[in-house]
């Protein structure tokens, strides 16, 4: 004897509808803002380890420890670009000569040193360095002495101090007072301090000015 198969009706099925569409309205934002926190807090932390790491390296090692902007940052041999940004990758090395500049290839290979290369940050990104009074275009760099404190400038141009990250988000509050930005400034010591509040990131002592023109 067969039995008879039971299915959804019309209404069931547009009513399940409804409930999923709802939850769906509920979830997508809140999931989207989930990711956009994350992929924030992975790119300023890369950037903060960079600068903890060139500091610490050259104290460590009593020699000058530099982070440039580097394209090719993939590369056997990566180089400094002083047109570039951050942005588009960096690598944190040995600068023996406290130039700026990688010379990997002097003495036999016994030089400059590639202690750390990093790729282009996300495309969803926005990355502004600046010295402490504004932002700098080019050229871009920062250069650790062996005391661990910041050169403050090199050939004439002044060195980067402050980074800041901001996303199409712009100046939103993520929740507690947590901006969904982020800035980095670097002591006269050296020591990186990142800021994550509202308070701080759009605070006028910020002369990377914040994440307000983010959608202005």
């Amino acid at each position: 004897m067969r039995r008879p198969q039971k299915g959804l009706s019309l209404i069931e099925l547009v009513a399940t509808l409804f409930v999923v569409s709802v939850l769906l309205s509920i979830g997508a934002p809140q999931f989207s803002q989930f990711i956009s926190n994350n992929r924030m807090a992975a790119s300023i932390n890369e950037a903060n380890i960079a600068l903890h790491l060139a500091r610490t390296e050259a104290i460590k090692r009593n020699s000058f420890v530099s982070i440039c902007p580097s394209p090719d940052w993939d590369a056997i041999d990566p180089s400094c670009d002083p047109n570039a940004s951050f942005a588009e990758g960096w690598i944190v090395f040995i600068d023996a000569d406290g130039d700026g500049v990688p010379n990997l290839s002097i003495d036999g290979g016994n030089g400059d040193m590639v202690l750390q290369s990093h790729q282009a940050i996300n495309e969803a990104m926005d990355l502004r360095v600046g010295d402490a009074n504004g932002i700098i275009n080019s050229p871009q760099f920062i250069v650790f002495a062996p005391t661990g404190y910041p050169m403050q400038e090199l050939n004439g141009n002044n060195a980067i101090f402050n980074l800041q990250l901001c996303d199409d988000r712009g100046v939103k509050d993520t929740g507690a007072g947590i901006s969904a930005g982020r800035w980095i400034n670097i002591g006269p010591t050296g020591r990186p301090q990142m800021h994550r509040t509202q308070d701080a990131v759009e605070n006028q002592n910020n002369p990377l000015g914040g994440c307000a023109y983010i959608g202005s």
